[in-house]
This record gives structure tokens, sequence and C-alpha cells, in this order.
């Protein structure tokens, strides 16, 4: 999948660290260079896959994509592609279950267990696309983030 030089703190702690090779970002380098890179996995099928190359060419786009973003994306895909499924499920049977006696009498309305479900999948989704960026709150943090590093300027810590 490409190469990436992984943090100086990383390599001292293996015991690989050299001068010569010191990576001075503190983190992982952006290294996926062509979307040829990163295939869509085996396991994402249908809906799962056009959300999985959707979201990797956003990425790729913005100049984001690493490769260790993909298990992150691949769980992303298939949460959004189960959710989409499990509300249509839920549009075709009700959003609540009618439980009758045998004479025909309405004994119990409950809720139908797939809401839960279908909560459970959005909230995955929700928290792992806010990671990325993908929701309107953290794209507001995001840009604030890249605004306060943009007016930082060498002499700013001396202010």
């Amino acid at each position: 999948m490409g190469r990436y030089k992984l943090p100086a703190e990383v390599k001292a702690l293996r015991g690989t660290k050299r001068k010569d090779r010191d990576n001075d970002s503190g983190g992982w380098e952006d290294v996926v260079v062509s979307l040829d890179q990163v295939a869509v996995p085996k396991d994402l099928k249908g809906e799962a896959a056009k959300i999985y190359k959707e979201r990797v060419r956003m990425l790729f786009a913005m100049g984001m994509l690493q490769p260790i973003d993909v298990d992150a994306l691949r769980l992303y895909a298939n949460a959004v592609a189960g959710s989409i499924k499990l509300q249509a499920a839920i549009d075709k049977e009700g959003y609540t279950v009618l439980e009758k006696d045998e004479d025909g009498n309405l004994c119990k309305v409950s809720v139908n267990p797939l809401v839960k479900v279908l909560k459970d999948t959005v909230n995955t989704a929700n928290m792992i696309g806010s990671q990325f960026g993908w929701s309107p709150l953290s794209r507001m943090r995001l840009r604030s983030m890249v605004a306060e590093e943009k007016k930082k300027d060498d002499f700013s810590e001396f202010d």
C-alpha cells in the first residue's frame, strides 16, 4: 500500500531511531499518492463499497488519506450501508410491533427491535465520521484548528 515513516517516538521505542532518518513531523506522513493504492476491501459489497470509494476519494482530494485510515473507513462504510438497509426494513415493517392474542385482540405494542440496531449503527457511523470531519461540528473544529495553525508564526511563542 505504499511506504510511510514512523514518528520519531515510535522509532525510539523500537530502538531503530537514527538521526539521518529522523522524521520531524511527529506523526504519520501522508503517503497515498494514487487511488490505486487503496483498493476497496473484498468484504465490502454494494452500498458499502460505494460509500468506501466516495470517502476515499474525498480524503485523497483533501490530501488527508493515509494507509492507517483504511480500517476506520471500512467500518464507517459498513455502518452507513447497514443504517440504510435497516431504515428501509423499518419503513417496511413499521416502528412498532403489535402483538395480539389468539383471538386477535391487541395485547402489547412495542418498539421494533430494528430501531435499536439502527440507532447503534447510526451512532457508530457518526462517531467514525466525526473523526474524519464529516459532521458539521467536526468540520467547524477542524477549520478553527487550521485557522489557529495559520495564525502562528515562528515568533508567536514570544508574544
